[in-house]
């Protein structure tokens, strides 16, 4: 059964607009942070989570925003998905295998400017300390019709074991507009391109966006980039120094505990 979740269309129409404007409000403010005294606010129903707050925080309200629709997915009691989330947001953020290392897990859209940035930092911490942070990536692509493209492409990929390969190609691309262009990348990255374009059609890729939808409409998330670090929410930049500085305040992760 193929799902057209409502909260893409809206996105299709507004996105657009509020990404020029969260860019150019919030690279001025991005170039005035130093480094932030945290500060939290508790989740409630969403424990163990908590949302970074504070001065100098990545917070929706000051936050850039690459995309904004606020009324994501359905509301809680219709959406089954949302209860879901909810019953045990641990899971559903990070997955139920348990390694070592601080998740992190990246809600992004491939039309997203912020997200190539923090998909650099995030890279640029993990080489620093490979074992220290284990990266989660969801797709949410509210962007329009060529962030959902490379949003199922690369979850196609991940079929093939080639998700990695595939995402590097594609954050560095122009926007993708047919599946074409995502067949020869395909062919490019040695990958059988029938199988991938047929995933990329599945009810099990559209369900997985749909997961990701619930997600963020459990937590708030209205914008990319969003990020969960162990048990800490937030959306927007945040400087290289910050994401080590809060990944070491995480290191006991209580997700792992529950």
């Amino acid at each position: 059964m193929k799902v057209t979740p409502d909260w893409h269309r809206r996105a299709l129409l507004a996105g657009g607009a509020f990404a020029v404007f969260g860019w150019v409000k919030g690279v001025p403010y991005l170039a005035s942070l130093g480094e932030p005294d945290f500060a939290f606010e508790d989740l409630p129903g969403l424990a163990p989570f908590r949302r970074l707050i504070g001065t100098g925080s990545a917070t929706t309200g000051a936050a850039i925003f690459a995309g904004l629709d606020v009324a994501i997915g359905a509301e809680p009691e219709v959406n089954p998905l949302a209860g879901v989330v909810r019953a045990n947001p641990c899971s559903a953020i990070y997955g139920t295998a348990q390694t070592r290392g601080v998740p992190i897990a990246m809600f992004s859209d491939f039309s997203c400017p912020v997200c190539k940035v923090m998909d650099d930092r995030l890279l640029e911490v993990q080489a620093r300390d490979p074992n220290g942070i284990r990266i989660v990536r969801h797709q949410l692509p509210i962007l329009g019709v060529a962030s959902a493209t490379a949003s199922r492409a690369v979850l196609a990929a991940e079929q093939q074991g080639t998700y990695r390969e595939m995402h590097a190609r594609l954050i560095r691309s122009p926007a993708v507009t047919n599946e074409a262009y995502i067949a020869a990348i395909a062919e490019s990255l040695g990958l059988d391109r029938n199988k991938l374009l047929t995933d990329m059609r599945s009810d099990k890729i559209a369900r997985q966006l749909q997961i990701t939808a619930a997600i963020a409409e459990v937590f708030g998330f209205f914008g990319t980039p969003a990020f969960a670090i162990g048990r800490t929410v937030f959306m927007g930049s945040m400087s290289t120094r910050s994401l080590e500085k809060l990944v070491s305040e995480e290191i006991d992760n209580p997700c792992a505990k529950l």
